[in-house]
């Protein structure tokens, strides 16, 4: 592809955007992340303490009811990848996702938004050791975390760290880049 059209294009794109408006608007919003994911667990009395990529989706929604901060409601879907670490001469491999629903206070700065959000996950986890499950599991549970975001127009991006605390497993965390769609 020339680069004139390549060029074009972007032109094009980014003045669709309406970059005119400082912040985020309230009102419904889709996003998605790609980041890395970390578990920390004992298994057969030795640690397991392993990272992988991890991905998410999510919908939310933005009320603009006070003007010093914002609050939204997200529901989404995050998978934590499959890390894995040899343990006692046998590779063992976390398999773990879920369903959540989060509640975030929002303070917004101009283009820039400050955040913490906490919530609850729904999740479903396969331990394989040497390449057959050996405990499965499922619950319910709070997570939180924090973050911060950038508006452009009807773009977003955020940089994210959220803890899960996950029953039965030491850490689970996910530090994220999400891109955001608003409404």
């Amino acid at each position: 592809m020339n680069r004139k059209l390549l060029v074009t294009i972007a032109a094009a794109l980014l003045g669709s955007l309406s970059i005119s408006q400082a912040g985020a608007a309230g009102g419904l919003y889709l996003g998605g992340g790609i980041g890395q994911s970390s578990i920390k667990d004992t298994v057969s009395t030795e640690n397991f303490d392993t990272d992988d990529a991890a991905w998410k989706a999510f919908v939310g929604y933005r009320f603009k009811f006070i003007p010093i901060i914002d609050l939204a409601i997200e529901g989404g879907y995050t998978d934590f990848g499959k890390p894995s670490q040899t343990v006692g001469g046998q590779n063992v491999q976390f398999k773990l996702h879920g369903y959540n629903a989060a509640g975030l206070l929002i303070f917004p700065l101009g283009p820039v938004d400050l955040y913490g959000k906490a919530g609850v996950i729904s999740w479903d986890q396969d331990i394989r050791t040497a390449g057959v499950t050996t405990t499965r599991a499922s619950g319910s549970d709070l997570f939180y975390g924090a973050g911060i975001g950038f508006n452009f127009g009807k773009l977003g991006i955020r940089a994210e760290y959220e803890r899960y605390e996950i029953k039965d497993v030491d850490r689970v965390d996910m530090l994220s880049v999400n891109l955001l769609l608003h409404f």
